[in-house]
């Protein structure tokens, strides 16, 4: 296909929340999501191949089902509080660029894949971190 040079309608959605069909997994509401190679939603990892999507907006089980048959709704910006996974959380990693461990644990330091999570925002203490997944750091 060749590049436009009229005016066309993009149908614009939003885009804060979205839907996306999963793996034959269970997420949990408030965990982290990334969207595997074959393109379906699973609980986030350091996994290669993988790219984040956002936070589950709510729980849903395909475990015993095929991939595809079910989708769920991911929250794509915003502020969470997840587990800071390297467990030394200071004020200083306000700014700093978090990676994916788990499903509900990020880090400042490197990880074998580097799976961005987001930007911290704010340091709640040693093991609790709020990162804002819509801002990635340069």
């Amino acid at each position: 296909m060749t590049a436009t040079t009229t005016a066309r309608e993009a149908k614009r959605k939003d885009g804060e929340l979205i839907s996306c069909k999963m793996n034959n997994v269970l997420i949990p509401k408030g965990a982290l999501v990334n969207i595997n190679a074959a393109g379906y939603a699973t609980n986030a990892s350091d996994a290669s191949g993988e790219t984040f999507a956002g936070v589950a907006y709510e729980t849903v089980d395909n475990s015993g089902g095929l991939a595809g048959d079910t989708e769920i709704r991911i929250l794509t910006t915003g502020s969470f509080v997840f587990v800071d996974g390297g467990g030394n959380g200071a004020i200083t990693d306000v700014g700093a660029q978090f990676n994916i461990v788990d499903n509900q644990t990020v880090t400042d330091a490197a990880t074998t894949n580097n799976l961005k999570a987001g930007v911290c925002v704010e340091s709640i203490d040693a093991n609790t971190t709020r990162i804002r997944i819509d801002r990635f750091a340069s």
